[in-house]
C-alpha cells in the first residue's frame, strides 16, 4: 500500500474466518480498489467490509465536511472542538464514551493542518449496489484525531466458496484546494455512472407550498390563467400531491379534479406551458386499491410478512421493484401518465423508502440490496417514460440514481416560516441545499425546492423572503414558484421574476471551512460577471464589510435594493439575504446591474462606437446600472423605453 495520501496505512476491518480483503491503490488515478475473496469452504455473509487507518495530529483548528446520502440527511461542516450547531438532526455524530465518531455518507472531506497537502477526500465512485460510509474518530474532548474508517455495507450479500466480489472503487485523494477535491469527486463519479445533465436549468410553478394536498383543478387553472395573463416565464406547471384518490392509485384522480388529469395536461400545454405531475411511485397506502389488487408486489420480511413504513403519506407498503408483477404495474402507471395523459415532467417523491436493507427482507431477485432495488425502480421508469421526459428525484438517495434522473432535490422541504429545527423551513432547507452545490450540473440539475415570496398567508417577513430567493439563486438550480400567483403584490412578484431564468451556475463558498454552513458565496457567470450572495443565518442584525468579499476594482449592484453598494458596510437584518451582481473592471459605457433579471432577460444591449444602447423589452419597469466615465448611474427604464449612454 505505497504512495497513499498522508502516508496512510490501511488495514482491513475484521471479516469472517476464511474471507480476505485484497487491496490496491492506483496513484495515477487516486483510486483505492478492494476485492473480497472467500477462501473458506462455506458460504459467508461478510456484512461490512473496508479498511481503517490511524490518524495523527491535533483536532483543534481542523474540520470535516460531512455529507448525508439523501435530502433530509445533514450536510454540514464540523469544526472540531466547537459547540455543536443547533437545529440539525445529528445523525452524523456517534458518542462512544471515550471517543466520538463523525459519519459521512458516500463521500467525506477532512482537513488536517498537520498534513501536506492539508485536505483529504474519500468517496465511492459507484453507488449502484452498496452504500459507503466514512467515519472519523476523535477522543471524547475532540482534542486529537484518532482514526479514519472507510467501509461498504454489503447487507445480506453472500459469498460462495471461492467467490470474489470487487467492491466499488474509492477516490482517495489529497490536495491543497478542498473545493477542487469535491468537484473532482463529483466529476469522476458522474462520468463513471453516466450522469444525465440537462442542457439548461428548468423553471416552473408548483402547487404544493400554497395549496398543499388540498389542491384542486380550479386552483391549478386559476394560476395557469394568471401565468398566461402576465406572460410568466416558467416552463412547467407541476401538479403536486393532492390529485390522487390514494397514494398508489395514481391513475384515479379524486373529486377535486373533475375533468381528469389528461384534460388538465392538455389545458396546460394549450396555454403554452409543459405539464408536470408528482408521484410517489414505490409505496402504496394501506387503503389503496393498488395494494388490495396487487399484494404480491410488495416487499416481504424474511418471515413472509408485508413490509410497511410510516410516511407523511400514511402507513404504506413498499414495492419490490425486482418483481415482474411490480414492474408490469409500474410500467403501466408511467406509460399512462406520460404517453396517454401527456405529462412531460415527473416529480418522483418518497423514493428513499425503496432502499430497504436486504438483511430484513426477501427480494424477488436474490442478491438485491437496498440501493439496487431503488435503482431498479428508476430504471423501469426511465425506460418506460423515455429520454425526453424530465425526471426529478425527491426524498431519494443520491448515488444509486445517478444517470437516471435529470434533477434531484438536494435539501429538505422549505416552508413559509424561517426555522423549525430539522423540520421544513427556509433556514434548514437552504443550509443543507447549499452544501450540495458541488453536485449541480455534474450529476444532474440541483433542485433547491420551491420559491416562496408572498407577503400574505406566510410567516416569512421580507428579509426572510429575500434570504430564500438569494439561496435559490446561489444554488444555481431549478427555480420553481409555489405561491398563489394571482395574490402576489407587484413588489414580491418582481423578486421572484428576477430568478427567471436562473443563472444556472452553482456558487462556491468563499470559506469552505466555515461551519456549520458558510455565509458568503460566489458564482462565476463568465465574461467578467459573478454573483455574490451573503446570508445572515443569525437572529441578530449585522454590519457586513462588503469590500472584503470583492476583488480589487469590482463593481457590485444590490439586486434586491436596486442600487450600487453604498460606501462603508452593508446592514443586514436578521435572516436577510443579500444578492449582488458583480462586474470585473473594464471599459465603459456598459451595463453592470439589472434589478429585473440576474441574467438580464429582456434587456437589449448594444455597443456602438463608444456608446451603449439599452432598451427594456420587458413588461415592467426596471432599474439598470450603467458605468461610464468612471462613475455608475442607476436609471429606471419603463417598458419599451430605450436610451443611449456615452
Amino acid at each position: 500500500m505505497l504512495n497513499l495520501p498522508w502516508d496512510l496505512w490501511l488495514t482491513p476491518l475484521p471479516l469472517p474466518e476464511g474471507v480476505a480483503l485484497e487491496r490496491d491503490f492506483e496513484a495515477r488515478t487516486s483510486e483505492l480498489r478492494m476485492t473480497l475473496v472467500n477462501r473458506s469452504e462455506a458460504t459467508v455473509i461478510p456484512g461490512r467490509a473496508g479498511v481503517e487507518a490511524a490518524l495523527e495530529g491535533p483536532a483543534a483548528g481542523n474540520w470535516a465536511w460531512l455529507h448525508g446520502r439523501y435530502m433530509q440527511m445533514d450536510a454540514i461542516v464540523r469544526n472540531f472542538g466547537e459547540e455543536a450547531a443547533e437545529g440539525y438532526d445529528g445523525r452524523y455524530r456517534r458518542d462512544h464514551g471515550e471517543t466520538v465518531r463523525y459519519i459521512s455518507r458516500d463521500v467525506v472531506l477532512l482537513s488536517n493542518a498537520g498534513q501536506q497537502p492539508q485536505a483529504l477526500l474519500a468517496g465511492s465512485l459507484d453507488m449502484t449496489r452498496f452504500f459507503f460510509d466514512a467515519e472519523i474518530e476523535l477522543d471524547a474532548e475532540e482534542t486529537r484525531l484518532a482514526k479514519l474508517t472507510l467501509s461498504f455495507d454489503l447487507e445480506a450479500t453472500a459469498l460462495a466458496p471461492g467467490e470474489r466480489i470487487e467492491l466499488p472503487p474509492v477516490l482517495l485523494a489529497a490536495g491543497g484546494d478542498a473545493q477542487a477535491l469535491i468537484e473532482q469527486y463529483a466529476d469522476e463519479a458522474g462520468a463513471r455512472m453516466n450522469a444525465r445533465v440537462p442542457d439548461h436549468v428548468p423553471t416552473g410553478w408548483c402547487s404544493w407550498y400554497y395549496f398543499y394536498n388540498k389542491v384542486s383543478e380550479a386552483d391549478v387553472v386559476a394560476n395557469l390563467e394568471a401565468m398566461v395573463s402576465d406572460g410568466h416565464p416558467a416552463e412547467y406547471v407541476q401538479i403536486d400531491d393532492g390529485y390522487q384518490s390514494h397514494t398508489g392509485d395514481w391513475l384515479t384522480p379524486n373529486e377535486k379534479f373533475p375533468s381528469g388529469m389528461k384534460a388538465l395536461a392538455e389545458r396546460i400545454r394549450g396555454a403554452g406551458y409543459r405539464p408536470g405531475l408528482w408521484l410517489a411511485p414505490f409505496i402504496l397506502n394501506e387503503d389503496s386499491a393498488a395494494l388490495r389488487e396487487h399484494p404480491g408486489m410488495t416487499l416481504k420480511t424474511t418471515t413472509g410478512e408485508p413490509v410497511f413504513v410510516q410516511t407523511w403519506l400514511g402507513r404504506c407498503a413498499v414495492l419490490d421493484l425486482t418483481n415482474p408483477e411490480t414492474e408490469a404495474w409500474l410500467r403501466n402507471v408511467v406509460r399512462t401518465v406520460v404517453k396517454e395523459w401527456g405529462y412531460e415532467y415527473l416529480k418522483l417523491d418518497a423514493c428513499a423508502f425503496a432502499a430497504i436493507r436486504s438483511t430484513g427482507v426477501n427480494y424477488h431477485v436474490p442478491g438485491t440490496t437496498g440501493p439496487a432495488n431503488l435503482r431498479r425502480g428508476f430504471e423501469i421508469i426511465r425506460e418506460e417514460a423515455g429520454d425526453d421526459t424530465f425526471i426529478l428525484g425527491c426524498t431519494c438517495h443520491f448515488g444509486p440514481v445517478i444517470g437516471l434522473v435529470d434533477a434531484m432535490r438536494v435539501g429538505p422541504d422549505v416552508k413559509e416560516l424561517w426555522a423549525d429545527g430539522p423540520n421544513p423551513s427556509v433556514r434548514h432547507a437552504m443550509r443543507l441545499t447549499l452544501q450540495r452545490n458541488w453536485m449541480h450540473m455534474r450529476w444532474w440539475a440541483n433542485d433547491p425546492d420551491c420559491l416562496i415570496v408572498r407577503s400574505t398567508d406566510t410567516a416569512l417577513n421580507e428579509a426572510e423572503a429575500r434570504f430564500l430567493a438569494t439561496g435559490i439563486a446561489l444554488s444555481g438550480g431549478m427555480v420553481v414558484a409555489s405561491d398563489d400567483l394571482p395574490k402576489l403584490t407587484p413588489e414580491r412578484r418582481q423578486v421572484a421574476l428576477a430568478l427567471f431564468p436562473p443563472p444556472g451556475v452553482a456558487a462556491a463558498p468563499l470559506d469552505l471551512s466555515e461551519g456549520p454552513v458558510p455565509h458568503a458565496w460566489r458564482a462565476a457567470l463568465g465574461d467578467g460577471r459573478s454573483l455574490v450572495g451573503v446570508l445572515n443565518w443569525s437572529d441578530e442584525s449585522r454590519w457586513l464589510p462588503w469590500g472584503e468579499l470583492l476583488q480589487p476594482g469590482e463593481l457590485a449592484f444590490d439586486t434586491w435594493n436596486a442600487r450600487m453598494l453604498p460606501m462603508g458596510d452593508v446592514f443586514l437584518r436578521p435572516h436577510e439575504g443579500a444578492l449582488w451582481q458583480v462586474t470585473a473592471p473594464g471599459k465603459g459605457p456598459r451595463v453592470v446591474g439589472d434589478s429585473a433579471s440576474l441574467v438580464r432577460k429582456d434587456l437589449f444591449e448594444r455597443q456602438v462606437s463608444g456608446r451603449v444602447q439599452v432598451r427594456n423589452d420587458g413588461t415592467a419597469a426596471r432599474k439598470v446600472a450603467i458605468e461610464r466615465r468612471g462613475t455608475v448611474e442607476v436609471v429606471e427604464l419603463a417598458p419599451g423605453e430605450m436610451r443611449w449612454f456615452d
